[in-house]
């Protein structure tokens, strides 16, 4: 990846424009900025097309969450499920990761000083299914929400949104300057527009309280959930495996579009890495805490999260923190997968170059309280983004230890496959840079359905009950956001 000396953020003009393209660059971005009076990525969302639309939201804005992307209308999709794939629709040939890594390598990206790390490329995710393409392991009998196992949209024209500024970098990518300048002044106006226009009253409210009130159903009954955790702790004992995560899956009948229903998530639990996407005629609603992995400037880091409590009183969750900072049980689980985050990064890293930056820190979100560390590796010379998703897929804390036994044991025990549910959501930019979360508090939208998948890890003393509680803590937030209802009266 290179950075170009330009001024921050100024704009290029045609002779700088196609003296990067005479160097190699095919992806050269336009910029422009546009002051957003604050107005909100979802506000900018809902002015494009939609059928394919995106946003990647940082809702709980920080320094590490200072942007968030929005856009519409790929030029390129790809899709892959199983041993097909599809590129724009049309079946190709051979095999599909090979099909993606050639997509990948297609495009030589730049970012310039002063622009966050997406600089335009794929954005899409990566279902848990996915996993067979980087692993030998059996594909689960019951597949029953058909999603593709990877799918992912190529775009080049996007918004860029800086929340600590309040301004909208407006960008085209590409090698003819005439295009891209047509493009960014497109969506530009779209973006003035919606600058101008103030804000959107919500159409929806919460529900009184802070309790639920939403029916749902799940794909295990709470004994068949207990009896599914015996059965882990059984292989535990035989030797077969030390942890594993197990999930079930909630349906509800979602009374919100999905849009009004990622408004409504977003506000009641504020994230680094909320997620809207429309893909095939279903929509993904998110508010994941956790990253997969982050590649920038040669380093990739990964944030493994694994140890939690409900959120309280401040004086109960002083107590809560306190029983993660001392649970045997929660440090032993946590330290087995920053081991195995370690592993994982060592396939893809330089030899000695992979650390743990951060160790078992207590981060508060709206509704649980984590344990959470930090692990960091430099790359080797030659490591492509997809041999890093390879090396770390899909993330151990929501699988187990070992890795591949867990999976298989998952593929067993759980009624469904997991389908989008602890896969992965993000992109990867032209410049071969990516940031990947791992998609838990996650609702998939189909048919006027809504999915929500929640899971425990399991150890060798886990109290049943315990952990099927522990599910539900999970799925607060996301229930809570299916119990809000429209406001009469709103468009």
């Amino acid at each position: 990846m290179s950075v170009v000396p330009i001024p921050p953020r100024s704009p290029l003009d045609r002779e700088r424009f196609e003296a990067l393209v005479a160097e190699g660059y095919d992806q050269v971005p336009l910029v422009r900025s546009v002051e957003l009076h604050g107005s909100r990525p979802v506000d900018l969302l809902r002015a494009l097309p939609s059928g394919q639309r995106f946003l990647l939201e940082s809702t709980r804005v920080s320094n590490e969450g200072r942007y968030s992307f929005v856009g519409a209308r790929p030029f390129l999709t790809f899709r892959a499920r199983g041993a097909r794939c599809e590129v724009n629709g049309e079946p190709q040939p051979g095999e599909p990761l090979a099909t993606l890594r050639g997509l990948l390598g297609r495009w030589r990206g730049v970012r310039l000083p002063g622009m966050p790390l997406f600089c335009g490329g794929a954005v899409g995710f990566f279902a848990y299914e996915a996993s067979h393409y980087f692993e030998s392991l059996p594909r689960h009998r019951n597949d029953d929400l058909g999603l593709p196992d990877i799918a992912l949209d190529f775009v080049d024209t996007f918004v860029a949104v800086d929340h600590l500024e309040d301004r909208a970098l407006v960008v085209a990518t590409g090698r003819d300057y005439e295009d891209c300048l047509q493009r960014v002044e497109a969506l530009e106006r779209v973006v003035r527009t919606v600058a101008s226009t103030g804000l959107r009253e919500p159409a929806w409210r919460l529900a009184d309280g802070q309790t639920p009130d939403v029916s749902w159903r799940s794909n295990f009954t709470q004994e068949g959930y207990q009896r599914a955790v015996e059965r882990v702790q059984e292989y535990i004992r035989a030797g077969d495996t030390y942890q594993v995560n197990l999930s079930q899956r909630l349906e509800v009948e979602p009374r919100l579009p999905a849009l009004e229903l990622y408004e409504a998530l977003s506000s009641i639990s504020p994230v680094h890495f909320a997620s809207y996407l429309e893909v095939d005629g279903f929509e993904v609603v998110s508010a994941s805490p956790e990253r997969l992995v982050r590649v920038e400037d040669g380093r990739a880091i990964t944030r493994p999260i694994a140890g939690t409590r409900r959120k309280g009183t401040p004086e109960e969750n002083a107590r809560f923190a306190h029983e993660l900072r001392t649970s045997e049980k929660e440090r032993a689980e946590h330290a087995m997968l920053v081991d195995l985050e370690r592993n994982d990064l060592g396939r893809v890293c330089a030899y000695g170059s992979v650390q743990v930056t951060k160790l078992m820190e207590i981060i508060e979100y709206a509704h649980v309280l984590h344990i959470e560390s930090e692990v960091v590796g430099r790359l080797a010379p030659g490591v492509a983004p997809l041999d890093v998703v390879a090396a770390v897929f899909p993330g151990g804390t929501i699988t187990g230890v070992p890795k591949i036994r867990t999976m298989q044991l998952i593929t067993e025990l759980e009624p469904h496959a997991r389908g989008l549910y602890t896969g992965s959501l993000g992109y990867v930019s032209f410049t071969g840079e990516l940031d990947l979360n791992i998609v838990i508090r996650t609702m998939v939208l189909k048919g006027g359905r809504a999915w929500v998948q929640v899971g425990a890890g399991i150890v060798h003393d886990s109290e049943p009950r315990r952990e099927y509680q522990e599910t539900l803590h999970k799925a607060r937030s996301l229930l809570l956001a299916l119990s809000a209802c429209p406001v009469e009266g709103t468009a």
